[in-house]
């Protein structure tokens, strides 16, 4: 069972769609939500992103999974950096270790959550 209250919601475009739809972004995947019946479409994990990209131009965001899967979607109710500097913290905060003592490596955290606008 997802426990979708973990999730942050916006509403999304996705490529190809007419409609409005529902992103969910947690702590390891994302998840879409058709937005009429507010039931769960796809999930994807994170740790099978390959990469993701944004063309801050025309505010889209491009994600490629493993398996040739991508994913493509205009954010309508947020800005497409907010979308990005949550994918890139989630990241980083899956690769850091249970140790306290660890250090913060602040530039992969600039890096993943940055952007280049």
């Amino acid at each position: 069972m997802i426990d979708i209250w973990l999730f942050l919601y916006w509403c999304f475009r996705f490529r190809g769609s007419k409609k409005e739809e529902i992103l969910g972004i947690s702590y390891n995947r994302m998840i879409r939500i058709d937005m009429s019946s507010c039931l769960p479409v796809t999930t994807w994990r994170f740790a099978n992103m390959k990469q993701w990209n944004v063309n801050w131009e025309i505010r889209q965001v491009t994600i490629e999974f493993d398996q040739n899967v991508s994913i493509a979607f205009c954010c309508l109710s947020c800005d497409c950096k907010v979308v990005h500097e949550f994918i890139g913290g989630y990241i980083f905060l899956s690769t850091r270790s249970k140790d306290q003592n660890e250090t913060l490596d602040e530039e992969l955290f600039h890096k993943l959550t940055g952007g280049q606008e």
